[in-house]
């Protein structure tokens, strides 16, 4: 038997109204919650009792508030992609022009062509376009620093991850790196050339980083607290 998924009526927690959506399968045997922009969903076995759901529920009241006033925070900062729009480009913006002629970029204005892609296709066409060869000289700074060989560098479009680095000598660093700051953008390189020597995250891997890029801390914070925004398209 599949999960089935059943809308229910608005959820009231700690005086505050969301979305509510329970979801239950036979075969999960623990509950679960997550909060997004789309409300609460509840992921339940197939028989739990209401009462025990609705108990959970209303216990942890006030970390479901909280994080749906989170995700409603965020989705209001969010960028639109549309005429005028203030784009992140390396940490710092730039305004949108829809045109029919070329793409370019020219006094702090993105004159875009969507062309018949549409607006979000091709804009995230025109970063990645930008992105590698942006990428590449930074990730050769940190690798002569290192005295490591150039690794092979690939864009990633991962959701979750900013970039990646695999044993056989490739990097692949994610194209929305290009919305932020240069000192996060640096953190990620850094980061991942320094698996170049250490596959791991030990205590030899933190100090390479730490070599590398002193304030890895401070542009990891950043990124955390910044990083949804460099994925609103």
């Amino acid at each position: 038997m599949s999960r089935l998924a059943l809308p229910q009526p608005p959820l009231t927690c700690a005086g505050q109204t969301l979305p509510y959506q329970l979801v239950r399968s036979p075969r999960r045997r623990t509950i679960g919650l997550k909060i997004d922009e789309q409300g609460l969903t509840v992921f339940a076995p197939l028989n739990l009792p209401a009462a025990q759901l609705e108990t959970l529920i209303q216990t942890r009241a006030t970390w479901i508030r909280t994080k749906w006033t989170e995700c409603c925070q965020k989705s209001a900062l969010r960028v639109i992609p549309r005429e005028g729009a203030l784009l992140p480009y390396l940490g710092r913006t730039v305004r949108l022009s829809l045109n029919s002629g070329p793409t370019r970029l020219e006094g702090g204005v993105l004159y875009l062509n969507p062309g018949r892609c549409g607006i979000t296709v091709a804009l995230q066409r025109w970063y990645r376009v930008q992105a590698l060869p942006l990428f590449l000289p930074r990730v050769a700074h940190y690798v002569e620093r290192l005295s490591v060989p150039m690794p092979t560098v690939a864009l990633s479009n991962a959701r979750r991850r900013w970039g990646s680095c695999h044993a056989r000598g490739m990097i692949r660093l994610n194209w929305r790196l290009l919305k932020a700051s240069a000192a996060e953008m640096d953190y990620v390189i850094a980061h991942e050339v320094s698996h170049l020597r250490h596959m791991n995250h030990g205590p030899a891997f933190r100090e390479t980083l730490q070599h590398l890029y002193p304030d890895h801390a401070e542009a990891h914070r950043t990124l955390c607290e910044r990083g949804f925004l460099y994925h609103a398209f």
